[in-house]
Order: C-alpha cells, then structure tokens, then sequence
C-alpha cells in the first residue's frame, strides 16, 4: 500500500464527497475536544477562527481531512490531523493515514527504518514540484515525486518509504501541526524552509514552509531551497 501511495495520481478536482467529509470529521473531533478537554482551545480547517484560543494554554489544531481533493475522487492519499499545542510548541499528535491502515502519534512513537542501497526519493506537493521539489532533487541527486496531503507525505518518510518531504512556502498550521511533531518524535529533522523552528497557534496560523527529512539529509535539503 505504501507503494501505491508513491504513485502519480490523477489531477482530482474539488467536489461534495471531500467537502461533506471535511464537514462531519470537523463535527465530530470539535465535539469529541470540548467534551473532553473543555478548557482547551481549538483550531480546526473547517471552524471559525475567533482566535479565542490565544487566550488558552492548550490548544488544540486540528485538520479532518487533510487532502480533501483525494478523498473526494476516491484515492488513498488523505489524512486526519489532531495535534497538541502548549505555549506556541507541539507537544502531542497523531496522524491518521487510512490508505495505509495506519494512525501514527506521539503516544507510541514511531521508529524510521534505515536506508536502504536505493536512490534517495524526494517528495512535493503538485503545487510545488517544479519548484522546491525540482531544486532539491537535482542537488541531492534523487527521485522527485508528486503527492497530495502534508501527512501522507511526512508518514512516508516516518516509514522510510521516502528520505525528503519539502515543501518551501507558506502552509496552514493544521497541515503541519500534527504531522510534524509525529515525524520530530520518531527523530526526523522538522523545520521551516529557512531551517527555523516551528511555532503555533499563533495569531496568523500559518508557517512559512515545511521540511521533513532524515537528518543526515537536512543540511543538504536547507541548503537547495
């Protein structure tokens, strides 16, 4: 399954089935937090952002369904984001990822397998292949691939089925919060595209850039963007 996740896939188009599923998985974890964790903030794709939730200590960020465009035309490369922040870090998560059959969280936290002999494999997002992508690859000599949903693409080096995810402009804090402290906990280099340290829940809940790579890859990838 990991396999077929690394392939090109059809250009999807936004419909109903991704933006009704948005809707219901937004539903149901918005409710699931403020039974639970009723003092905590919230941050979801799909809610209204009053930003009262910079008045919180714990907030949570939170994605439904991370490549909707996938979902809605049936492939297997969408995800769930659910993610801790406590003053600005990211201190728990999990990333759900169905078409892999796996949920990855901060609770047990993964293991990356070592490399292998093959080339390095290099992964963008379609909006972003011809430029970060194409940079990175060309100076780390790798495979360049093309892939919806932040945390799909970060699982895939967590498992080692990739070595590079970048992504160098500016992307939502719900596409990268729970992904990337999952992939910082099974000890993968996490940064912005500059190599800064991420921070959330702040006031304009973007970041500008995401990278997630094997650490020996770090260096090499910061220095190609």
């Amino acid at each position: 399954m990991q396999r077929d996740l690394l392939q090109d896939s059809r250009h999807a188009y936004w419909g109903w089935p991704g933006e009704e599923a948005d809707a219901r998985g937004h539903d149901y974890l918005t409710e699931q937090l403020e039974n639970k964790r009723p003092l905590d903030g919230v941050l979801s794709e799909e809610g209204h952002d009053d930003r009262v939730r910079l008045s919180h200590d714990r907030v949570w960020i939170v994605d439904p369904l991370d490549g909707s465009n996938g979902y809605g035309q049936g492939a297997a490369e969408w995800a769930v984001h659910v993610g801790l922040v406590e003053g600005n870090e990211v201190t728990a998560g999990a990333v759900a990822v169905p078409g892999l059959g796996a949920v990855f969280s901060t609770h047990v936290p993964p293991t990356v397998p070592a490399r292998g002999d093959g080339p390095i494999r290099v992964l963008a997002g379609r909006s972003r292949v011809q430029s970060d992508g194409r940079r990175v690859a060309r100076a780390l000599d790798a495979e360049l691939m093309a892939l919806g949903s932040s945390g799909v693409k970060a699982m895939l080096v967590v498992l080692g089925e990739a070595d590079v995810y970048v992504h160098g402009g500016p992307l939502y804090e719900w596409d990268v919060c729970a992904p990337a402290v999952v992939a910082m906990a099974a000890g993968l280099h996490v940064s912005d595209a500059d190599g800064a340290h991420l921070v959330f829940n702040q006031h304009r809940p973007v970041v500008p850039g995401f990278v997630v790579t094997r650490p020996e890859l770090a260096e090499a990838t910061l220095d190609a963007l």
